[in-house]
């Protein structure tokens, strides 16, 4: 079971991108999404809820993609 912690959002060249931070009894999953359509999804284990949001924060404003 997964419990939502936080939602990320922001608009880069036209795309709504965002992301959703989950936290589970493992760790973290951090969900992707550019205009609704689901990018995948990174699993985060032995790091910190900070971790997890810092990677949410980084795919919304295009540090990344996947």
């Amino acid at each position: 079971m997964s419990n939502k912690l936080h939602d990320y959002r922001n608009t880069l060249d036209g795309v709504d991108r965002w992301a959703e931070v989950l936290e589970t009894k493992e760790g973290y999953i951090v969900n992707f999404f550019k205009d609704n359509i689901s990018y995948g999804s990174r699993t985060i284990v032995g790091h910190s809820e900070q971790y997890a949001e810092d990677c949410a924060e980084n795919f919304v404003l295009g540090v990344f993609d996947v």
